[in-house]
C-alpha cells in the first residue's frame, strides 16, 4: 500500500482514528477529514503520515473542495472509507423532520456525495477500493430507529447499485455493518438501550473499533480484491440469516 492514497472521513471520531492510524500503518498516504478540524489537529498534528482536512459531508460544495484538495497535495485517492455518521434515538412520533433530514443527509446523503467525488480520481489512477459504513440496525430492525436504520439500510442498497456501476472499472465498493461499537458517542447512549443491545449478541460482548477496522482492513487488503458489492457484518452473531 506503500504511497497510496486513502481518505477517510468522520477522522476526529472514535472508528475514525481507529481507521486512519490503521491505515497509516499500513503504509498508506491517509488524508484524515472531518468536521472538526481541531479534533483532527488534536489527534493526528503530529503524525507526518496523515494530511488533515475540513469536510461537510452534507455539503457538495465542501466535499468535492475537500477530496479536489487531496488529489492536487497528495495524489489520486484510491481509497475511500466512509465513516462520517450520527444517530438519534427516538420512536417514530417523536421523530422530527429535523432528525430524520439530519439522519438522511449525514448518513446517507454524505456517503453518495463522497463517492460521487472521489471516483474520477479513482478512474484517473485505473482502480479503487470504496468502503461504506453502514450498520447492524440496517440489516436487521430495532424499536425507535426509523430514522437511523433507514440511513443505514440506504447505505447498503447505494453500496450494492455502485459496485455494479462500477464493476468493470476495477473499482471495488463495498459496506461494513457493524453490531454496537464501544466509541465514545456509543458510550453516551442510555445504559437500558446499551444491555438490551448486549443481550442480543451471542459472543456476549459489544463490539470494538479494532473489530470494525479489522473488516475495512479486509476489503481494502489483495485478500478483499475480489468482493464487491458486499456487506461485511462484524457483530458477534446479532444478525444470523
Amino acid at each position: 500500500m506503500s504511497g497510496e492514497v486513502a481518505i477517510v472521513t468522520g477522522a476526529a471520531g472514535g472508528l475514525g482514528r481507529g481507521t486512519v492510524s490503521a491505515l497509516a500503518d499500513d503504509g498508506y498516504r491517509v488524508a484524515a477529514l472531518d468536521l472538526n478540524r481541531e479534533g483532527l489537529e488534536a489527534l493526528f498534528g503530529d503524525d507526518q503520515r496523515v494530511t488533515r482536512g475540513e469536510i461537510d459531508v452534507t455539503s457538495a460544495s465542501s466535499v468535492e473542495e475537500a477530496i479536489s484538495r487531496v488529489a492536487a497535495d497528495l495524489g489520486s485517492p484510491t481509497v475511500l472509507v466512509n465513516i462520517a455518521g450520527t444517530n438519534r434515538i427516538f420512536p417514530l412520533t417523536e421523530t422530527t423532520e429535523e432528525i430524520w433530514d439530519l439522519l438522511i443527509d449525514l448518513n446517507l446523503k454524505g456517503t453518495f456525495l463522497c463517492c460521487r467525488a472521489v471516483v474520477p480520481h479513482m478512474r484517473t489512477a485505473g482502480m479503487g477500493r470504496i468502503v461504506n459504513m453502514s450498520s447492524n440496525f440496517g440489516l436487521r430492525a430495532e424499536a425507535n430507529q426509523v430514522a437511523y436504520s433507514s440511513s443505514k439500510a440506504g447505505v447498503i442498497g447505494f453500496t450494492r447499485s455502485l459496485a455494479l456501476e462500477l464493476a468493470k472499472e476495477n473499482i471495488t465498493v463495498n459496506a461494513v455493518a457493524p453490531v454496537m461499537t464501544l466509541t465514545e458517542r456509543v458510550a453516551g447512549l442510555p445504559e437500558h438501550f446499551k444491555a438490551l443491545q448486549l443481550s442480543k449478541i451471542p459472543m456476549g460482548r459489544y463490539g470494538t473499533v479494532e473489530d470494525t477496522v479489522a473488516a475495512i482492513r479486509f476489503l481494502l487488503s489483495e485478500g478483499g480484491s475480489f468482493f464487491t458489492g458486499q456487506v461485511l457484518s462484524p457483530n458477534g452473531g446479532d444478525n444470523m440469516p
